[in-house]
């Protein structure tokens, strides 16, 4: 189904296609047992392949599936693994949900997210909404020089997790340099602390968001700071 003819004989057709680029290494026959578990035991395998194009291609289709059984391989990797096979292992067990690789995304993501696969991590944060990740969610935005690793944390703090223990840190980044920052970090707070100097009219545009993130640092310096923010 994802293959053309070519000189009579049927070749897979590039990833940008449809196609996946898989190893050649199958894991053992799971027989009835879901589908997903036999791909697993597939990619698995696949991170033995000799090539090591293979074992990362491998990695990411684990990273896909999102399965928590996935995680003691990945961290295996993570541990042994070469240099891009150690980050595409930590981008793999992101996807799995695992908080407990948010220190070593910090190492990573220290020294910027231009490139792959810092920049596929950095975008992997905004999607997590485990509350025992804050405190590192916290410390990866203080410590990133790159805008799109702060405003994916920032949507990770205030629009999913929105725990009343990032609003320090998010009043902190309303005077972030990268405009988008500051838009997150006035979201976020509008909805943890549901101030009104934190809110945007229902019809606002976009030249009404430096006014309100004004009164909000207003609001925070006067009243909010002075508050209890680290008991969730």
């Amino acid at each position: 189904m994802f293959a053309v003819q070519n000189d009579g004989q049927m070749e897979m057709v590039h990833d940008c296609q449809g196609a996946l680029t898989v190893s050649a290494l199958l894991g053992p026959d799971r027989g009835n047992a879901d589908w997903l578990a036999q791909m697993e035991a597939d990619f698995i395998a696949g991170l033995n392949d000799e090539d090591s194009a293979a074992r990362l291609a491998s990695i990411q289709r684990l990273g896909g599936l999102k399965l928590p059984s996935s995680r003691d391989a990945l961290h295996h990797l993570i541990e042994t693994g070469n240099d891009a096979e150690s980050k595409w292992a930590v981008y793999g067990a992101l996807r799995t949900g695992d908080p407990t690789v948010l220190p070593r995304v910090r190492q990573l993501l220290a020294n910027g997210d231009r490139e792959l696969p810092e920049f596929a991590i950095a975008m992997e944060l905004q999607d997590i909404n485990d509350s025992s990740a804050v405190a590192d969610l916290i410390a990866i935005l203080e410590s990133a020089p790159s805008e799109v690793t702060r405003t994916r944390v920032l949507i990770a703090l205030g629009e999913k997790l929105k725990d009343p223990r990032a609003v320090p840190s998010l009043a902190a980044h309303l005077s972030d340099p990268d405009p988008h920052a500051r838009y997150d970090a006035l979201v976020g707070l509008k909805n943890i602390t549901h101030e009104e100097a934190c809110t945007l009219s229902r019809d606002w545009q976009q030249q009404d968001i430096e006014p309100q993130v004004s009164r909000c640092k207003i609001w925070w310096e006067q009243v909010g700071k002075f508050r209890n923010w680290l008991q969730n």
